[in-house]
């Protein structure tokens, strides 16, 4: 309470006695106000998801705004259950640290689970490789065989180097591609990720954590707000002013839902080396 008083003099009483509560039995150590922000972020998600579900409702509903609302709103709903076992990834992480009583090197483990992820996608990419065409009218399921999934692959390398050919980009697939600057964006894309873990690790060994959460909600508002314009400047991808006042609801309950969940720290996990018992082998009346 006096850690979170000092960072933010603001906070009153009331909030202190709310938020500082010890762990819940059987919650892996996460306190109240986890829980609560954990429900709000969840609450968000799934007021986002909206359209998605009424499009599965009334398919034509969303038609002037999209060509193809069906496959969009599928798609946006595979997006979001992806979340599900990334989700379920880092909690059985945190399960391993707290359960194993022994220091891990988290460099090493990431680096691990990070190998292990890329094989198993690499192995499964031929079975997936069919479902973007999910929601399409017609017979979706031949528009990306999986028997075209190598040389997809191969023209992908090929794009991202800029050695595509035009007719390739525009008439070899069901969807047309556009290679240009696709190296630039994708190195941009990487060394963004990379700087972020940079500035985060700097900034959780400095102690300012606080400043690291506010930067996470300032982070999503910008993403809101450049969506946003893309979503007013792009004449065939435009749902109006209901839809984009319901992703501003949704931000605000995120970052509610954020700034509640990061009031309370989470308790580091402690290792405590336990020496087994040694029998005596040598006996003093000897």
């Amino acid at each position: 309470s006096e850690t979170l008083l000092e960072l933010d003099p603001e906070i009153d009483a009331a909030t202190l006695a709310a938020l500082d509560t010890p762990p819940l039995p059987g919650w892996g150590g996460y306190a109240r106000a986890h829980l609560i922000g954990s429900s709000l972020i969840t609450f968000a998600v799934f007021l986002g998801l909206c359209p998605a579900f009424i499009t599965f409702y009334n398919p034509s509903i969303f038609s002037y705004a999209d060509r193809l609302p069906l496959r969009t709103a599928i798609n946006s709903i595979v997006f979001a259950l992806a979340c599900v076992p990334s989700a379920a990834s880092q909690l059985y992480k945190e399960h391993v640290f707290t359960q194993q009583k022994q220091p891990v090197d988290a460099t090493f483990l990431n680096m691990i689970l990070s190998v292990f992820q890329f094989v198993f996608i690499l192995l499964l990419s031929p079975l997936v490789y069919t479902l973007q065409g999910m929601g399409t009218p017609g017979n979706w399921t031949r528009l990306y065989p999986s028997t075209k999934c190598s040389a997809n692959f191969i023209d992908g390398l090929r794009c991202f180097f800029g050695r595509l050919d035009e007719d390739t980009q525009e008439n070899g697939y069901t969807e047309s591609a556009h290679c240009n600057l696709a190296i630039s964006i994708v190195l941009f894309h990487v060394l963004s990720i990379i700087l972020v873990g940079v500035s985060v690790d700097k900034i959780v060994h400095a102690g300012a954590t606080k400043i690291m959460f506010r930067g996470i909600s300032a982070g999503i508002i910008l993403a809101v707000i450049a969506m946003l314009i893309y979503d007013l400047y792009d004449p065939d991808f435009n749902y109006g002013f209901p839809v984009d006042t319901l992703h501003c609801v949704c931000t605000a309950f995120l970052i509610l839902g954020s700034e509640v969940y990061h009031r309370v720290t989470v308790q580091d996990a402690t290792f405590e080396t336990v020496y087994t018992e040694t029998q005596v082998v040598y006996d003093d009346d000897a």
